[in-house]
């Protein structure tokens, strides 16, 4: 049953990410596009988890500790930045 509800989640997220770069190949506002950034980076985060959770290797865990730590702050410091224009 987990291996089915998975399978399905790893649908659905393969789905948000074709979507979301449609919507960022479609926007021209700059703002949308970093916004939207984020959001591809995080389903794609999300699909690796669920990838990491059928395929054995010894770097799975680092990997996703490391990309959120850094892939957690740093984009969404960058993406403040771009929406205020640079000022603090």
């Amino acid at each position: 049953m987990f291996v089915i509800l998975a399978s399905i989640g790893m649908g659905l997220i393969a789905v948000a990410v074709i979507a979301t770069v449609a919507l960022m190949a479609a926007t021209r506002d700059q703002l949308t596009v970093a916004v939207i950034s984020d959001l591809l980076f995080y389903s794609m985060v999300g699909f690796y988890i669920v990838w990491s959770m059928f395929h054995d290797s010894q770097i799975d865990y680092e990997v996703i500790f490391l990309t959120a730590i850094v892939g957690g702050v740093l984009p969404t410091m960058s993406t403040a930045r771009i929406i205020s224009k640079g000022r603090r």
